[in-house]
């Protein structure tokens, strides 16, 4: 079984991803990273009325242990 660590982990070396802080909003990683947590994201979050979803996506990434190193 894959993990979701694993899963994102995959995304972001798809993507040369060697630190979070390289994500760019709009951009390809980013897109992909919103496809990938499009069911768990709170929909009003996804369309930037309650929240915004890049800092959606870096604490999700924090809570996975992504904002230690992990190139």
């Amino acid at each position: 079984m894959i993990s979701e660590y694993d899963k994102v982990k995959a995304i972001l070396d798809s993507c040369g991803v060697t630190d979070i802080d390289e994500i760019e909003y709009g951009g390809e990683c980013f897109d992909e990273l919103m496809d990938y947590f499009a069911d768990e994201m709170p929909y009003g979050v996804m369309k930037a009325r309650t929240g915004m979803p890049d800092e959606w996506i870096h604490d999700k990434l924090c809570d996975l242990g992504f904002d230690k190193e992990f190139a």
